[in-house]
């Protein structure tokens, strides 16, 4: 677990001691066992190595006079297992002195692109991952990160060809974030506190990612962030930044999904076991030589798969599973996934350690998670989550693994369910259309209804599409002040969008356990966007169709019929009115943005508070007051 910082600008920039540890500080959750820094000066770019040290009182150990301006920096701390300190001697590495790497993360290839590498000539370490990744970097350029596979953020500093490389996995699983200083460069971080600490951005709010928070309860917006002038890379891309001309920039995607055409003969019982054992090979690779290893249990599909895969990927390992039970004050709610968790616990044999939640730890909690996460969340459930980690941490967990990514990878959206309908009618192939059909209507929330919906989009002109779009809007919207945002922004596309990555990954970091997601890998994004859209949904199990079969044998029958998804829900309206004093205070604040209209916002919460309302205005609720804390605690302003 590391974190990465630095700068690139066009004249010299001081840099102290002092500075350079609060900037360690503020990323210290991250890891702070190993620290070093590169600085740079001049257009020779004098090379300055500084560090490491693994003392935690003395950040670096250098004098004021050796540091004193520089036109570029790069610096990464890391922390070690169990508290020792990381088996690299620093975490900037260089190679022959001209490329300069800090790693947040793990590429897993690592002795396999060590091979490829030995082959074609390369003189290595056989246990440097470092020296791999820097040879991989000289041998392949940008196209390095596409044979990278893992869960990772890079800033290299290519002094050879004059530039500066910043670059995320293809799923952005770990952060990386970046402010342009016009006239002047880029500084770059791995959480946004300290890109704000560093240079002048992100002082104002994003009024266009706000409105997609409140209207589309959108949480990322890649790639802009809720702070105005402050941007992430995008995930499978790549920022290079020309050292002499620091002011410019090029953004490339390095990803792209494998759009591979479907095999005809290949059936599905052949997928279905092919994605078992794609499945169970990332279980190995991402829990070898980690330690004590945990699973955040649900109960549903994809945690479900993940515990299972595991117990095949590694027999002989202890199983550690964790459940979050969110509880209110007449201790039931009724969504609970106790009852699935414990009965995939028991189809697996192993323990599980059932962590419980209630509302009540929520207000004394409210402004570190508000800090922890950086930007604003739309649920309570974070804070949940954040107690499961915490729970592991103390039982010495060093790695959990979760089922995020398997709604994404395996949920077929609308507009592509009934494409495949009408390619299957213009086929004749007549049976398989009805079936996919019979499919589609046991989908929760009125599959069939849902396509209609979907027909009626894409037969309208663009012209009564947005008119229709605007009278939605003017019925649901009516407590937001859109001349505000003029011109409003439209909702986000169809790409692999998952904020709760950013949730973990923070929640995670803040217990120095490492998070994996095994379903996230470009080998099953690539086999599930090359399998036939029935594979998808089929009429016996039309709810995450493929996934299903796979686990058939390995979880409990009920499981696999299951006819809805929820993950981890949590009592929102039961813990609203639980905390109605508390939520009041807030609400006085958050009726007096510029942006609400401050009349509706009272009596959508009166509503809430006599029971009188849906789960959905409960959650808009909740949106707010996360909104209200982020702009109180980070001091945002709204000008």
């Amino acid at each position: 677990m590391s974190a990465i910082f630095g700068f690139v600008g066009a004249g010299p920039r001081p840099v102290r001691p002092g500075h350079l540890e609060r900037e360690f500080r503020l990323l210290e959750h991250r890891g702070l066992d190993g620290q070093s820094v590169f600085l740079g000066n001049g257009s020779e770019l004098s090379r300055s190595l500084v560090g490491p040290t693994s003392d935690p009182s003395g950040i670096l150990r250098t004098s004021p006079s050796q540091i004193e301006a520089a036109t570029a920096m790069l610096a990464c701390c890391r922390i070690g297992k169990e508290g020792r300190p990381p088996p690299e001697s620093t975490p900037v590495d260089a190679a022959s002195d001209q490329v300069f790497l800090a790693l947040d993360g793990l590429v897993e290839n690592g002795p396999e692109l060590g091979q490829e590498l030995r082959r074609s000539g390369c003189d290595l370490e056989p246990t440097s991952q470092l020296d791999i990744l820097l040879a991989a970097f000289e041998r392949w350029g940008l196209d390095c990160f596409s044979r990278f596979t893992g869960s990772f953020a890079f800033a290299i500093l290519d002094l050879r060809h004059r530039r500066l490389v910043l670059a995320r996995d293809p799923f952005g699983t770990r952060p990386l974030y970046f402010a342009r200083q016009p006239g002047w460069g880029m500084h770059f971080a791995s959480l946004i506190s300290a890109l704000r600490d560093a240079s002048s951005a992100g002082r104002k709010a994003n009024r266009d990612s706000i409105y997609r928070y409140l209207a589309y309860n959108c949480m990322d917006h890649d790639p802009e962030t809720f702070f105005e002038g402050i941007e992430q890379v995008p995930p499978g891309s790549c920022l290079e930044v020309t050292i002499d001309k620091p002011t410019q920039s090029s953004l490339s995607r390095y990803r792209r999904v494998a759009r591979a055409p479907a095999n005809p003969t290949f059936t599905f019982e052949a997928a279905a076991q092919c994605l078992r054992g794609m499945v169970v090979r990332s279980l190995a690779s991402q829990v070898a030589d980690q330690g004590p290893v945990g699973v955040a249990l649900s109960g549903g599909f994809d945690s479900s798969f993940v515990a299972a895969a595991f117990g095949r990927a590694e027999p002989a390992a202890p199983l550690h599973l964790y459940t979050c039970v969110p509880v209110t004050k007449n201790g039931h709610f009724s969504k609970s996934e106790e009852a699935w968790a414990d009965l995939a616990a028991t189809g697996l044999g192993a323990p599980l350690t059932k962590i419980r939640v209630a509302s009540e730890g929520l207000p004394a909690s409210f402004a570190s998670l508000v800090r922890l996460q950086e930007e604003p969340f739309s649920s309570p459930v974070v804070y949940a989550q954040l107690q499961l980690f915490r729970a592991a941490e103390q039982d010495g967990v060093r790695l959990m693994l979760s089922g995020q990514g398997g709604d994404s990878l395996f949920a077929v959206a609308n507009e592509k369910l009934l494409l495949a309908v009408l390619a299957q009618f213009r086929r004749g192939r007549w049976r398989n259309a009805t079936a996919l059909l019979r499919a589609v209507n046991q989908l929760p929330d009125g599959g069939v209804r849902r396509l209609a919906a979907s027909a009626a989009r894409i037969v309208s002109p663009k012209s009564l599409q947005t008119r229709l779009k605007r009278l939605r809007e003017q019925r649901n919207l009516d407590w937001l002040r859109k001349e505000w945002f003029e011109p409003c922004p439209a909702a986000t596309g169809e790409r692999l969008v998952l904020p709760m990555l950013r949730v973990e990954d923070r929640n995670s970091m803040a217990c120095s356990i490492l998070n994996r997601m095994p379903l996230l890998t470009t080998e099953l994004q690539d086999f599930i966007s090359s399998l036939p859209l029935e594979y998808l949904v089929r009429a016996n199990q039309p709810l995450k169709s493929i996934e299903c079969a796979a686990m058939r044998g390995m979880v409990p029958d009920a499981i696999l019929e299951r006819k809805e998804r929820t993950g981890f829900p949590v009592p929102a309206t039961e813990w609203l009115d639980e905390l109605a004093p508390w939520v009041d205070s807030l609400m006085t604040e958050v009726e007096d943005f510029p942006f609400l209209v401050g009349s509706r916002v009272r009596q959508i919460w009166q509503r809430v508070r006599s029971n009188n309302s849906s789960v959905p205005a409960a959650f808009l609720i909740w949106r707010w007051i996360f909104l209200a804390g982020w702009l109180r605690y980070f001091a945002v302003r709204l000008d």
